[in-house]
């Protein structure tokens, strides 16, 4: 990048450089042995700007100036500054784009709904409960996730999707759930599912679902009443 003499003095008004202008220009390590292939002025130099002491060279001390534009020059400090290097304002630092702890909450959140979802054995589409549950319309469907029979959780383009472990192997609801989310009062669909799908001490260990499937609804209503007032 090369500053001419023109927008070096509009550049730094406060301290404009008494000599010529310099042209600066960043080469990366990898390519260090191209200069030897190009035709450099006579004159010409390289200054290398390390963060650590390099051996063998001897070091000058450089000073930093804001330019217009967010720009960075660097003036070796001698009697006759001039800009030697043009950089680009410093970048943002990375502990600053580190997640605090709510932003990994939320994401231990979306990683928790996943691994339930996939221990629940996935979610139906909205045809194919329709398809399960007798060829029943759009509506009916709606007033049973509503009343709390059916559980939905959101699925890919915010459509809703329905986890398969709720459904027994002729297709009809498990027996209970309404009870159940009635008793959790959970706003999430997504701790629902979490409270069904993992063992649960009160329960000896079990899944609530499938204490569920075997009718004893009234053991896993209890343990969600307890889990509702914990979370409350």
């Amino acid at each position: 990048m090369a500053i001419s003499p023109r927008n070096t003095s509009a550049a730094m008004p406060s301290r404009p450089p008494k000599g010529p202008a310099v042209f600066g220009y960043a080469v990366p390590k990898a390519d260090i042995r191209s200069l030897a292939t190009m035709e450099l002025p006579e004159d010409a130099m390289i200054t290398v700007i390390s963060k650590r002491p390099v051996a063998g060279l001897k070091a000058q001390r450089l000073e930093r100036i804001q330019l217009l534009g967010g720009k960075i020059a660097m003036l070796l400090a001698d009697d006759d500054p001039a800009p030697v290097v043009v950089e680009e304002k410093a970048a943002v630092g990375r502990q600053a784009f580190e997640p605090d702890a709510r932003a990994r909450a939320i994401l231990r959140g979306i990683e928790n709904a996943e691994a339930d979802l996939a221990e629940a054995g996935g979610a139906f589409e909205l045809g194919e409960v329709q398809q399960l549950m007798g060829k029943v319309s759009r509506q009916r469907v709606e007033r049973r996730v509503q009343e709390g029979s059916l559980l939905a959780v959101p699925g890919p383009s915010n459509r809703r999707r329905y986890p398969t472990l709720q459904f027994n192997a002729d297709g009809s609801l498990v027996d209970g759930l309404c009870e159940v989310q009635r008793a959790l009062a959970f706003s999430s669909p997504w701790s629902v599912l979490n409270f069904l799908v993992n063992p649960d001490d009160r329960l000896n260990g079990e899944r609530p679902i499938d204490v569920l499937r075997r009718g004893n609804v009234d053991l896993v209503v209890e343990s969600a009443r307890r889990v509702g007032i914990q979370g409350a």
